[in-house]
């Protein structure tokens, strides 16, 4: 009389196997939706700072138009308080001459150029290197140039 053994326990293994691989799995996309949360968070915190940057550079050139002269700079409070983002604009004024008019006399231009930066940190751009390496931190610039003649001979 001889005795058969049963093998036994190869569908454990291939379980235990299995149990690991989508743990591996579920593990890597808990991963990969985290970092593309943080990328659309990042993404709508830049195109909130380039908004309020162009508002910036529309607001000086609001200035330009009532006021005539350049305002040097300046830090918008009230879209700190809307947005949640500091502008700062400054204004710089170029003046030259460029050709003559019809008697001889010089022509006299001015260029403006306005310069906004938006950034989410108390002082905008801000120089704190403990500020500016936060992950959610933002800071967005544009320059407009605008050119105005003293006459109506144009630009």
């Amino acid at each position: 009389m001889t005795i058969r053994l049963r093998q036994s326990g190869f569908a454990y293994i291939a379980a235990v196997i299995l149990l690991i691989v989508v743990a591996i799995v579920c593990a890597a996309l808990l991963r990969l939706s985290s970092t593309s949360q943080a990328t659309i968070n990042q993404n709508l915190l830049g195109a909130r700072a380039s908004l309020a940057a162009r508002a910036g550079v529309e607001w000086g050139f609001y200035q330009l138009r009532n006021g005539g002269a350049c305002f040097g700079e300046q830090t918008l409070a009230d879209f700190a308080a809307d947005s949640g983002f500091v502008v700062t604009v400054s204004c710089t004024r170029t003046s030259f001459n460029e050709g003559e008019s019809s008697p001889g006399v010089a022509i006299a231009k001015a260029i403006y150029s306005i310069d906004a930066v938006s950034c989410n940190a108390a002082t905008c751009p801000s120089g704190d290197a403990a500020t500016v390496s936060q992950p959610d931190y933002v800071e967005r610039r544009r320059i407009a140039s605008i050119c105005i003649a003293a006459s109506n001979t144009g630009c």
